[in-house]
């Protein structure tokens, strides 16, 4: 059977709606933790946990040779969600409210490499 130029554009609207639904699912919030590395020696968590009745995000560097920093990056205003980020801090952050309507992520940064890696966006 040909697919007339109707039928064609009715199937890929209902192809893009899937994947549109696709990713509003995967979009949900999701507690745990998540490793984000950059080099051996500038590793961090990225620990999100449900404190309150919301989401809130922390990142524990677990490796530090001294050449990294941390952060915690805020997608929708393009800039670090709390004003002590970046830190070169080897210690946990403060917990950062992760709420409806906020994608977050930590970021690492090593010297060596000259650049950051960033987890998964919550």
């Amino acid at each position: 059977m040909r697919f007339t130029r109707t039928r064609r554009v009715v199937a890929v609207a209902a192809a893009a709606g899937a994947i549109g639904v696709g990713f509003a699912a995967s979009a949900q919030a999701a507690e745990g933790t998540w490793t984000v590395t950059n080099t051996r020696g500038c590793v961090a968590l990225e620990k999100i946990e449900l404190i309150g009745g919301h989401d809130y995000m922390a990142e524990d560097p677990i490796a530090d040779d001294g050449s990294c920093a941390y952060g915690i990056w805020n997608n929708n205003t393009g800039e670090w969600a709390a004003s002590n980020f970046p830190t070169t801090s080897p210690s946990q952050s403060q917990w950062v409210w992760d709420g409806p309507g906020e994608s977050l992520t930590v970021c690492v940064y090593a010297t060596y490499t000259g650049y950051w890696v960033c987890g998964p966006s919550n």
